[in-house]
């Protein structure tokens, strides 16, 4: 046994070491973008009291938030920013103390803080610690209510509703915490005699939780359960669900495709986007030891069996439930929520070779405990090479010098275009974050929107607005965009977002006379920046079509 004392030192020189980490991927210099942009902005606006509720996103983070920025005064956003960072890093560092007590589930002292230390170093973990979006909160949340429901005892199993109740509030897609503690607790207590009683409970408490925001969204969108995303998702592609100004239902799609389209397209491509993503996010370590961890996990001897089923379920029901949106939006994040639980089948196998070797051969106690310090060093080692080396596909150190020609770059757009622009690859990551937050009268007093379009147009003379837009070729994209007003497109050298024959725009401009270039940031004195802004000339486009 080793002393609590000892458990505690641990926990927290782990916890320290791995912050390091974490901080190393996080630049303090440069305001929100994105997502943590507008989480920050709808905190301040409900530090304000005002709790209106963005179609696209639940508030549960901003609400979190919201309670220490009201505590906070500062006239640079920037500061709020870094505030958020912070309570971000926290949260995600906290969450080693769950870990470890969930882990203690399945393994002994040793174990446990093994699979504390593949959680505490896990690349994509720490990158997303520092973003300041909801992913850090969303899975403490998840993991303690993992663990109050395997303990069984009644006021851990309340708790446990009450924290799914608290879940949906944090992200679209929270409803499965309820579906799998529910399979977890009626699979538990099936043959209690109270089981309908205690389960009408269990229901009760959390519908007092989460009703809140469903009475909310049916007063601003008369329909309780709302999603944004779900009047547009049985569309075409990434690009057509956030721009299609058409409801498709998964009915209208069956109706005009065929049954065998919508599996084809929503079943087994997002099985294969699932597949994808689980095989990018367990890069570095992940995918040598997971794989055996699921073999093992099917004959776990030294876990008890039905803790083993328990994380099986909430793995599958998790991957279930992602396999129609991951046939669109293959984003990577949906799936870091997964990591603890398959860190708990990864320490498995390891677990198995030090104990019993292998057929070959086996370790004393001194060479066990060589060969775990041996892995603890290996786990390091591959989470710091992965976080340094692999900056390019984001999770790494970022760029201050080429982050700061960004801002520098929005401020140009804003300062000096008129009209409404689409950004083909990342070119105006800052516009927003400019137009909204250049003066404290501006952040300090934003109201999220109130219509049901998500990313609404709201283009006055004299100001640039970015838009989104979709075709399936530039010819396409372009008449598309003369009906919206579409003005500029801005392209990058690193790559087209979604429209990938932007790519060819900026690499042969030459080949497209009606793209008039009015910008490009090489000739213009930035280092690092490389980005063209063109002008849509429509005469000439039709002289070029018609």
């Amino acid at each position: 046994m080793i002393p609590k004392r000892n458990i505690i030192f641990f926990l927290i020189a782990i916890g320290i070491i791995s912050l390091l980490f974490k901080l190393y991927t996080v630049d303090f210099s440069v305001p929100f973008r994105g997502d943590n942009l507008f989480y920050t902005l709808e905190a301040l606006q409900y530090s304000q009291g005002d709790y209106f509720i963005p179609q696209k996103t639940n508030p549960g983070w901003p609400l979190f938030i919201s309670s220490f920025l009201w505590l906070f005064n500062s006239d640079n956003f920037i500061d709020y920013s870094n505030l958020v960072r912070g309570l971000s890093l926290s949260i995600m560092s906290f969450t080693i103390l769950p870990m470890y007590l969930l882990a203690r589930k399945f393994f002994d002292q040793k174990y446990s803080l093994l699979a504390v230390i593949l959680f505490a170093f896990e690349p994509h973990l720490n990158y997303i610690a520092g973003r300041g979006v909801s992913e850090p909160l969303f899975i403490l949340i998840i993991v303690f209510t993992f663990l109050f429901v395997l303990d069984k005892k009644p006021k851990y199993i309340f708790l446990s509703f009450i924290l799914s109740g608290i879940f949906w509030w944090m992200r679209l897609e929270g409803f499965y915490l309820f579906i799998i503690i529910s399979i977890i607790y009626l699979l538990s207590f099936r043959k209690s005699r109270n089981l309908i009683r205690n389960y009408g409970i269990c229901i009760a408490i959390f519908l007092i939780i989460a009703s809140p925001m469903f009475v909310q969204r049916d007063m601003q969108y008369g329909d309780p359960f709302y999603i944004w995303y779900g009047e547009t998702l049985f569309t075409e592609n990434y690009a057509t669900v956030q721009t299609s100004p058409d409801d498709a239902s998964l009915f209208d799609y069956v109706e005009e495709h065929g049954t065998l389209s919508f599996i084809d397209k929503f079943v087994i491509k997002g099985i294969s986007n699932l597949i994808n993503g689980l095989a990018s996010i367990s890069y570095p370590y992940l995918f040598i030891l997971l794989p055996f961890g699921i073999l093992f996990s099917l004959r776990a001897f030294d876990q008890n069996k039905e803790y083993i089923r328990a994380n099986w379920i909430l793995i599958l029901t998790i991957l279930a439930t992602l396999v129609i949106p991951f046939s669109i939006i293959t984003d990577q994040r949906f799936l870091f929520v997964l990591l603890p639980f398959l860190l708990i089948f990864a320490t498995i196998p390891i677990q198995r070779i030090t104990e019993y070797g292998l057929s070959t051969f086996s370790f004393n106690q001194h060479q066990k405990n060589i060969f775990l310090i041996i892995v603890i060093l290996l786990v390091v080692i591959l989470s710091g090479i992965f976080t340094h080396g692999y900056d390019k596909y984001g999770y790494g150190q970022p760029d201050t010098i080429k982050e700061h020609e960004k801002i520098d770059y929005a401020k140009f757009l804003v300062n000096n275009l008129d009209g409404r622009m689409f950004d083909g690859g990342y070119v105006t990551e800052y516009v927003k974050t400019i137009k909204y937050t250049d003066t404290a009268e501006l952040f300090k007093n934003y109201k999220s929107p109130r219509g049901k379009d998500p990313f609404p147009d709201t283009y006055t003379p004299g100001s640039l607005v970015m838009i989104r837009e979709y075709g399936k070729t530039l010819e396409e994209f372009i008449s598309n965009g003369e009906k919206s007003g579409l003005k500029y497109i801005g392209i990058s050298e690193d790559g087209a977002d979604m429209l990938l024959f932007l790519d060819d725009v900026y690499s042969h401009e030459e080949n497209y006379p009606y793209l008039i270039k009015i910008s490009d940031s090489t000739e213009e004195s930035y280092q690092k920046l490389k980005v063209k802004v063109f002008r849509i000339d429509y005469e000439i486009f039709h002289q070029n079509f018609d």
